[in-house]
Order: C-alpha cells, then structure tokens, then sequence
C-alpha cells in the first residue's frame, strides 16, 4: 500500500495500544513507525533502478526486520522515556504492530513483500488490493482524523479509533471475499470459451476493488479480460497479447533484464514502437485496457542499444491523460 495508508494504520494501532497512557503521542510513534519499511527508498543511490525494485519491500518488509526493529525500538523508547512509566513490552508490542500490519498489507497487493528476507528474495503477493486504494484509505482516514481530534481518554476518542480499526478490518475482508467471488465468475466464464492456458491470477485495477482484471498464460502470451462486480452478466471478452520472447535476444545477458524478469514472475510480454523496445510487468495490467486491448502497460521498460538499462530504465510515458484514463475506469466500474 501507499506510504499514507501506512500512516493513518500506524496511528490507529499506536492509539489502540498506547492512547491511554501516552495520548496522542502513541499516535505519532505509531504512525512514525508504521512508515520506517518504505524508507528502503533511501537506498535507491546505491543501487541501480532495476536493483532498486527487488530493494524496495525486500529487507525491511521481512518478518525478521519486524521482530528485530520492534524489540531495539521498545528497548530505546523504554530506555529514553522513563517519564511515562509505560513497559518496554509495551512500546515493543506497539511497535511490533504497526511494523508487522505494514508487511501483511503490502502482501496483499501485485508488486510482492520480501516476508523471508534475507534467507529468500520470495515476494508473496496475494493480489486483493490496489496499491492505493481510495475507498479504503479515505473512510479510514476520516475516522481516525475524528478520533485524533477528541480529547486524551475521552470516550470519544476510543469509539471513533475503533470504528477506524473494524473499517480498516472490513474493507481489507472483504478484497478477500472479493478475490473468491470475482475469481469464480471470470475462470468460469474462460473456461466456457475453451482457451487453453494455465496460471489463471485475477488482480484488481487501478485505485478500486470492483473492476478486476484476469490474465492466463499460453504457449504465445496470455489472455486479458476485464470484469466490473456491477456487470449484469460474465460473458468476458478476453483478448490474447503475444509474448515475444524473440525481442529479448539482444539483452538475454543484461543483468537489469535479468532482474526485471525475475520481479515480475515470468509474468511479462515485449512491445516494440518503432525502434524502441519494451518489457512490460503484465501484473498491473494496461491504462486503459478495460477499453483499448492495446493500451500500454502500467509498468514498460524501454530497453534498447540507446537506453542504458542500468540506471534509467526509461519508464515509458503514456500519451492517454490521467483525467480520460479515470473517466474511462469509472464508467467501465459501473458495468456493462
């Protein structure tokens, strides 16, 4: 998820915790330390773009960073804030929260968490949530913005902090609940239409939960279709984009190539405009595809003689404007 998200959960944990006895205070340190994974970024000058995406939600997303961290940073806060008389176990606790839902969360989304770090570079993805996700973050937001603004103790302020945690446990639930349901209906429909292919993944699209979308792949390539819970039927319209495992013979020993295959799972295709070579993620599906099969994918590497591939990575611009991009997604949400 989002750097914010992470915030506003870092709070709520931080008040559930340690609002009583420190007030608003538990919601800083929480939402402080419900942010400390995604420093990783800080490392980007060390490492090339292509290193810099297994970095990113690697190390400092492992189960043994969350048990490691939680434990120095309570024995610090403990050592450091005699005054308030609250346990180390305490302040560990709080922190082990907040640093330990940041690693599920992010699991939950397409791009993958390091959970074993550094005994293995597996990233676990689940593909429930976008990465940022409105209808999730803002709600959740809300109510923990009103519980920041009751008084220390207040009941007020324990009854809307809560009200953000079963909101924050609802929603996540239900992405879950979604995923089955969503699943069911779009392999039942692919399977009707007789294609042969393997590895079905439905995943969610751009900043919602209700348009998904599925991918299945073949000798070739693999077969896209799009699915809004609120389509009066399931008769998906899946359309086929080939691979082209030929266009990556001139970098089958580029070491930025290398890592790019591995951080999307073997789930890519190659694209070529006119000189000009791409290797596209196909997790996070295209802008647009929902309406234009030929879309470009969200994430597309330039990768050519002219590129140099271990640094730049020349991210490929869309020349779709985000405002036509979020009035096409709204309109295919509402269904078809």
């Amino acid at each position: 998820m989002d750097s914010f998200t992470h915030l506003v959960l870092g709070a709520a944990i931080g008040e559930s915790v340690l609002g009583k006895k420190i007030g608003r205070k538990a919601m800083l340190w929480g939402a402080v330390v419900g942010t400390i994974p995604d420093l990783d970024v800080f490392a980007a000058p060390f490492y090339t773009n292509a290193q810099q995406l297994m970095v990113h939600r690697g190390l400092t997303h492992s189960f043994l960073f969350v048990v490691i961290m939680s434990l120095l940073l309570g024995w610090l806060f403990a050592r450091f804030n005699k005054k308030t008389e609250v346990a180390r176990k305490s302040w560990s606790w709080l922190f082990f929260l907040a640093l330990l839902t940041h690693t599920l969360i992010d699991s939950l989304a397409a791009y993958g968490t390091g959970w074993f770090e550094p005994f293995s570079n597996y990233r676990v993805s689940f593909n429930t949530i976008f990465v940022a996700d409105p209808f999730f973050t803002l709600p959740f937001f809300i109510l923990v913005l009103v519980a920041l603004s009751a008084k220390n103790n207040s009941e007020k302020r324990v009854k809307w902090n809560k009200a953000a945690l079963i909101y924050c446990t609802i929603y996540l639930a239900f992405t879950i609940a979604n995923k089955w349901y969503v699943n069911d209906k779009m392999q039942e429909s692919f399977n009707k239409k007789h294609i042969h292919s393997s590895d079905f993944v439905t995943t969610p699209t751009l900043l919602n939960n209700f348009l998904w979308m599925a991918y299945s792949r073949d000798s070739l390539g693999y077969w896209f279709g799009y699915y809004s819970i609120f389509d009066k039927t399931n008769d998906i319209e899946y359309y086929h984009v080939n691979r082209n495992d030929s266009l990556l013979t001139p970098f089958v020993n580029d070491p930025s190539v290398k890592i790019l295959k591995h951080f999307s799972k073997g789930n890519y295709c190659m694209t070529k405009n006119k000189s000009d070579i791409y290797l596209n993620d196909i997790r996070f599906g295209q802008m647009g595809g929902w309406d234009k099969p030929d879309s470009s994918f969200v994430f597309s590497y330039k990768l050519n003689n002219n590129a140099d591939n271990s640094t730049a990575l020349n991210r490929r611009k869309f020349n779709v404007s985000y405002t036509e991009a979020l009035s096409s997604l709204a309109k295919r949400i509402s269904g078809k």
